[in-house]
């Protein structure tokens, strides 16, 4: 579509020139009355290839002629709306479909549906999975279906769900009550790091400075707090790779982020995906005849917890109070400008 790009002074006035190859489909917005397809795509364009252009004035050259003239409204909160903001969505056999960001958020609020949530939760929810579309868009120019984070699936797998029509009108509303708002450290759009619930305290982590460890006692009365699985030392051994019995030194080191069973050390992610355990809070019990393992919460115990948020929220707490409070180090930005603590 545009082949290059030139930001020139012109009466001292700064314009984004915009060089396009001319086909059918193009020359019809070029026609077109209605110039917003033009200001999307220009947007998308400049954010895509982080183009640090701030005016208000686009022209659109073909064969060295200036066919067209947009201008951008002062207020660029436009571009980034969940009706306009367009992505990509990488599918999980190649292929790539483009929706709104409305529609991918929609997507991911239904993968989180619980009757009990509160609408401040969703409302969180919902502004950190806009900085990841923000943060994946501008960064690789699509976001993979089934990634870390969340994964994306057509909004018509879920309409099976009970009262779909009135829990989609909820999460409309969501959407719209929190348009254009991400979650920054350092002028940096952050992970979407969730997880159901913890032991009493999310963790910090070296790798993502953004992340703190704060208490989070709620999730200790979630009914699936605690969680015990038992195998026998034949299973172990097959899962492990290493031949182990009731003598066999087994131990806990680097705070708990890592388990060493005889000569062979693994990180708690992967004991937790291995043993298909419920979180990486392990405890570990060397029995006669098996070992026993025993997890409190359940995720990772990075970022927000959905169970400390809805509790949260129902004794009163809005969506930005439970972001600053799993997310202290950050502050929430509507495109350019930071939010009122």
């Amino acid at each position: 579509m545009f082949t290059k790009y030139e930001i020139r002074k012109v009466n001292g006035e700064d314009i984004l020139y915009l060089y396009l190859s001319y086909d059918y489909e193009f020359s019809r917005e070029l026609t077109d009355t209605n110039e917003d397809d033009l200001k999307i795509l220009s947007k998308q364009f400049l954010n895509k290839n982080s183009i640090p252009y701030h005016g208000n004035k686009v022209y659109f050259v073909l064969d060295g002629m200036v066919v067209k003239k947009v201008n951008f409204p002062d207020n660029h909160e436009y571009y980034f709306s969940p009706d306009n903001y367009m992505i990509n969505i990488k599918l999980e056999d190649g292929s790539n479909i483009e929706i709104s960001l409305k529609e991918y958020l929609l997507s991911i609020l239904f993968s989180y549906y619980d009757k009990d949530f509160d609408k401040e939760l969703y409302k969180a929810i919902c502004v950190l999975y806009n900085t990841y579309a923000y943060r994946m868009m501008a960064e690789d120019g699509f976001i993979l279906a089934n990634n870390n984070y969340a994964r994306y699936k057509p909004l018509n797998e879920y309409k099976d769900i009970d009262n779909y029509d009135s829990i989609s009108n909820l999460f409309r509303r969501v959407i719209e009550e929190v348009s254009c708002l991400f979650i920054s450290y350092n002028m940096e759009y952050i992970l979407p790091f969730i997880h159901y619930s913890n032991n009493g305290e999310t963790l910090a982590h070296p790798k993502y400075l953004y992340l703190s460890s704060v208490k989070s006692l709620w999730d200790i009365t979630s009914p699936n707090y605690l969680n015990i699985k038992t195998y026998s030392f034949n299973e172990i051994s097959n899962i492990f790779k290493v031949q182990i019995d009731s003598s066999s030194e087994i131990k806990l080191l680097n705070h708990g982020h890592t388990i060493k069973i005889k000569h062979k050390a693994f990180s708690i992610r992967e004991v937790k995906d291995l043993l298909k355990l419920l979180s990486c809070d392990i405890s570990i019990i060397v029995n006669r005849d098996n070992i026993t393992f025993i997890t409190k919460g359940i995720g990772n115990n990075l970022g927000l917890s959905l169970y400390g948020s809805n509790s949260l929220a129902k004794n009163g707490a809005n969506y930005e109070q439970i972001l600053y409070y799993y997310f202290p180090k950050c502050r929430l930005f509507k495109n350019i400008k930071e939010l009122s603590l």
